[in-house]
């Protein structure tokens, strides 16, 4: 259908018919679809504005570092579901209210200050430290940048940090409130814990029929059956259409020429250097290292250089310094070099592993780019079939015709959860690859038409829910025995917690722990010295019992559940230990430098506050809705 109309669009029938289309989608109020302009505001901050174009290549650069954790199949839906265009929005609300007070406050910076922080920064620099034009737009492409457009992006956040810095930079920690939350945080608490595991509590009742019929009654949520729906599908994957399609040998070949580059291993050496100013010194430690000397010893004393930083990992010829690269491939395995002079010093290198360079042959790889090229055409017939798809659907078709009317795969399943279970609780066999397509199809109602979608894995598919079984509560008979082994749980810790509470009593009296662990057949441990942050770390010590033990004297005793909720602890503090005077200088400085920032980033929130006062902001959601053509994607 798509094509027919193409290649009819010049007959003047059709561009009457077209023409009348647009007048009625004009009529209907579509027509701000096509006056839509990625160029338009969609929030005013001030003077600043925030362009359609500006906001959606921040969105999608949010969604591309979100896909680099969670993998590629995390898409702009997902990321619009967990409420990121909000999230980006204010983001960029704050950046542009920082943007007009620079404006306002004439704040800038010069061409010679943006080169040359960019060449100094860390992220376009090869492993000697050089700046890098080819990584640089390596890594401005991955972000979705081009050159013009990080230098302008630069511009704004240096002329920003000038800003920030004037702001934030008087910021200054007291002493005396630094030596407090020093003191604080490096008090350190000897602790004695008596352990009350439930699984060993024995000491309350079991439960009755009744006891079970009522527990199932007032906590019916966790014994819920899913809610399942019956499916219908179609898919138009590539791997369906192999057989059917052909690879000459020209094509195999050109595909082989093509790709020589990835079949090809380029020799490389795994390298480790020592680096010093001059050739004496770097005499010096050649000569140490061929009577013997160790590697890294010799790097240490004579050139200050730790283990980590000898370590030039894998290196190929290029990534060499001209001086140094064929030098440096001729030494064999363990060989040390002479010193060889580059224009970042003096270097005396040795090889650890080395790598021959190679490439596959044509018949080594002919089976893989058989298929590869295989795959190519199938994505270019998968297409047509999907346009064929379509019109079939339009005329009427069912998903099971169509398919049978053009070959695909399709198949029907009785009932599927969310998670692709079945209701025996086992993954359901022969369930589509699609990776959205059991999402789509809890989504839609039954009886809607399916509609033909493109995957992220490059395959189509189409859903349509036949039938919708709703989660019901699972009939006692069927779920006994987890109701029981909650009630028990329950119950344990009921008694557990009782049973501590009473010991704890007991040992406020005066008893020992151990004598109380001997009594009850539990165990008693003698913690090494915690400071809080080391507690809160302890299995034994849930958050709200370190709480209460870093507000004891020595000799109390405190009660609580452990992290995990599967146990109880009595706790006697035995010893603490304040570090007084003695403050180690750069554990103070450390504690200096988080003080200094708290308080810098409290200025910081009050500015910004003030600003959002200054400066009025406009947001058009209705413009923020029609960029991803979709309505109140801000929820």
């Amino acid at each position: 259908m798509l094509n027919a109309l193409r290649e009819s669009s010049g007959s003047w029938v059709v561009k009457i018919f077209l023409g009348l289309l647009v007048l009625s989608f004009a009529a209907w109020g579509i027509g701000d679809i096509f006056r839509l302009k990625p160029d338009a505001a969609v929030v005013e901050v001030g003077d600043t504005e925030i362009t359609g174009y500006e906001f959606l290549n921040e969105f999608n650069r949010q969604v591309r570092r979100m896909q680099a954790s969670l993998g590629p199949t995390f898409d702009s839906a997902q990321a619009r579901q967990l409420g990121m265009v909000d999230q980006v929005l204010q983001q960029s609300i704050t950046r542009a209210l920082y943007d007009q007070e620079v404006r306002e406050l004439a704040l800038t910076m010069s061409d010679a200050d943006i080169a040359a922080w960019i060449r100094q920064s860390s992220a376009f620099k090869n492993s000697f430290g050089r700046f890098d034009k080819l990584l640089f737009e390596r890594r401005l492409s991955e972000n979705g940048f081009n050159e013009q457009s990080y230098i302008a992006a630069s511009r704004r956040d240096l002329s920003r940090e000038q800003l920030f810095s004037s702001i934030m930079g008087g910021a200054r920690a007291p002493a005396p409130l630094v030596k407090t939350f020093y003191k604080y945080q490096q008090e350190t608490r000897v602790f004695e814990v008596l352990s009350l595991p439930y699984d060993k509590v024995t000491d309350f009742a079991a439960p009755s029929e009744a006891d079970l019929a009522a527990y199932h009654e007032a906590h019916k949520d966790q014994f819920m059956a899913p809610e399942y729906r019956a499916l219908t599908y179609l898919t138009i994957r590539p791997e369906h259409m192999l057989d059917e399609l052909l690879a000459s040998e020209v094509e195999v070949r050109d595909a082989y020429e093509a790709r020589l580059a990835e079949f090809s291993t380029p020799a490389s050496r795994e390298i480790e250097q020592i680096v010093v100013a001059d050739e004496a010194a770097a005499q010096t430690l050649a000569g140490r290292l061929k009577d013997g000397g160790d590697f890294y010893a010799v790097a240490k004393e004579l050139a200050d250089m730790d283990t980590q930083s000898v370590k030039l990992g894998q290196m190929q010829k290029g990534d060499l310094p001209e001086e140094a690269a064929d030098r440096v491939f001729a030494l064999t395995k363990g060989q040390i070099s002479e010193p060889i002079e580059t224009g970042l010093g003096w270097h005396v290198f040795r090889v650890l592993k080395i790598v021959e360079g190679g490439r596959k042959s044509f018949d080594e790889m002919r089976s893989q780019l058989t298929r590869d090229v295989k795959f190519e055409k199938a994505a270019e017939v998968m297409s047509e079939l999907a346009n064929k798809v379509e019109d079939e659907l339009a005329g009427g078709a069912t998903v099971r015709e169509v398919a049978e009317t053009l070959n695909l795969q399709q198949g029907v399943i009785a009932a599927v959860d969310s998670r692709g279970r079945g209701r025996g609780g086992q993954p359901v066999a022969g369930l589509p690859k699609a990776p959205e397509l059991l999402r789509q199809a809890f989504t839609i109602a039954p009886g809607e038409e399916g509609e033909l979608k493109e995957s992220t894995d490059g395959s189509y598919y189409l859903v349509q829910v036949d039938k919708i079984f709703e989660a019901v509560l699972e009939p006692i008979a069927k779920v006994r025995d987890g109701v029981r082994k909650a009630v028990l749980t329950e119950r344990r810790a009921k008694a557990g917690a009782a049973q501590a509470v009473r010991l704890a009593g007991e040992a406020r009296r005066g008893k020992t722990l151990a004598g109380l662990a001997r009594s009850g057949g539990s165990a008693v441990t003698a913690l090494k010295p915690l400071s809080r942050q080391q507690a809160a770390g302890d299995v034994r010590l849930s958050a709200e019992l370190v709480k209460k033990l870093f507000e004891l004297r020595v000799g109390e005793i405190a009660e609580g559940t452990t992290q995990s909720g599967d146990s109880h602890s009595v706790v006697r503090v035995v010893s603490i230990a304040s570090p007084g005077d003695n403050v180690a200088p750069a554990k103070l400085k450390s504690m200096d430098e988080f003080v200094r920032s708290s308080i810098a980033e409290d200025i910081l929130a009050q500015y910004r506050d003030a600003l959002r006062h200054k400066y009025n902001v406009k947001i058009y959601d209705d413009m923020i809705d029609s960029l991803f053509d979709e309505l109140n994607v801000r929820g």
